[in-house]
């Protein structure tokens, strides 16, 4: 694809800050649909894999574009239930859409794991996000442009407050 060099830039740092030192920022969400679920970010594992940008070179940071809350398991809803997370890394193709979803082990103790983690990839399968493009100068003036697949963690806490379910997710 070329581009003419009055593209925008659309470098957004936090992504870059993300890709390539695997930093993050705090970003607010609203709680949606039942059962009542909020979000919050939280910084990617340092062990994660990450771009390489090169001199010159930009990226725009994947928003999520479509998701579906994770239903708490119906069967596991009693008063006084013990909270469980749920860690999950998701891989994205280069359009975006989920491919695959990795509960990370030892997040979700107890006999119920299962449920949790069915529920989870369950709802993340069905989210997508917009491309995560990368922008590399030719030198003439045009750009290569590229999507690139990509992956991000996700936490999911499952917990009962004041007699209802609830599950609280956050990007890490």
């Amino acid at each position: 694809m070329q581009v003419s060099s009055s593209w925008p830039v659309l470098v957004l740092w936090t992504f870059v800050a993300t890709v390539v030192c695997g930093c993050s920022t705090q970003e607010e969400r609203k709680p949606v649909g039942e059962p009542r679920t909020s979000y919050a970010e939280m910084a990617a594992p340092a062990s994660a894999p990450h771009y390489t940008l090169q001199p010159g070179d930009t990226a725009v940071k994947p928003v999520l574009d479509k998701q579906v809350s994770p239903v708490y398991p119906p069967t596991l809803v009693r008063p006084g239930a013990a909270p469980v997370t749920v860690v999950v890394q998701l891989v994205m193709d280069e359009n975006g859409r989920v491919q695959a979803v990795h509960p990370q082990p030892g997040t979700a103790d107890g006999p119920a794991h299962a449920l949790f983690e069915a529920a989870v990839e369950q709802a993340v399968m069905q989210w997508t996000f917009t491309p995560m493009w990368v922008r590399h100068p030719r030198g003439d003036g045009t750009y290569e442009v590229t999507q690139k697949p990509f992956s991000l963690w996700y936490v999911f806490d499952f917990k009962m407050a004041g007699g209802k379910p609830v599950v609280e997710s956050g990007r890490r």
